[in-house]
């Protein structure tokens, strides 16, 4: 099964399709990006599934629009389509250790959501990673960006994978202390 999509984003062959089960046990088709095998052995698979996103246009309208959402998912609830060639999908696997796990883990950018607080209050700001469907900023923080931000006080996003760098200020197995 083919994907218009993927041949206007530039691709030389149409990304190709599997099955996979969402979290709520609905099955739905998306694009098979690549096998991820874990450093424990098990495989995920990266997938790009196209939903349904608000697009508001300068008049105030309101007009639906087609987004595209990468994420992973554990290889056993991934379907192959029958017919499906996926020779061309690349497969990743753990390479040697790294010293900084966290640099390895996260290449992309990131970005920093600034809330409303009420006045006089301490401004808050939530960290985000790239695919993140929470953030309203564009990406455009390295991860050493990333890091200042949570060291400066920056709460980091539990829904995308930014919690992760909670550890940079609070080592895993430590307690934070927290003063009055």
């Amino acid at each position: 099964m083919d994907t218009p999509a993927a041949t206007t984003r530039g691709q030389e062959e149409p990304t190709p399709q599997v099955w996979v089960e969402l979290a709520d046990g609905q099955s739905v088709t998306a694009e098979f990006l690549a096998r991820i095998q874990q450093r424990s052995g098990e495989w995920w698979c990266e997938l790009r599934l196209t939903v349904w996103a608000e697009l508001h246009l300068q008049d105030g309208k309101v007009v639906p629009e087609p987004c595209e959402v990468v994420f992973k998912a554990p290889a056993r609830l991934v379907t192959p389509i029958d017919g499906t060639d996926y020779s061309a999908v690349p497969t990743r696997r753990p390479g040697p250790p790294t010293r900084d796990r966290l640099a390895a883990e996260f290449t992309g950018r990131w970005s920093l959501q600034r809330l409303p607080t009420a006045v006089g209050h301490k401004p808050r700001r939530v960290l985000h990673y790239e695919n993140c469907w929470l953030g309203d900023q564009e990406p455009s923080l390295s991860l050493d960006d990333a890091r200042r931000a949570l060291f400066e006080g920056a709460e980091s996003c539990e829904g995308c994978g930014a919690e992760r760098l909670n550890e940079l200020r609070h080592p895993p197995g430590t307690v934070p202390v927290r003063h009055a």
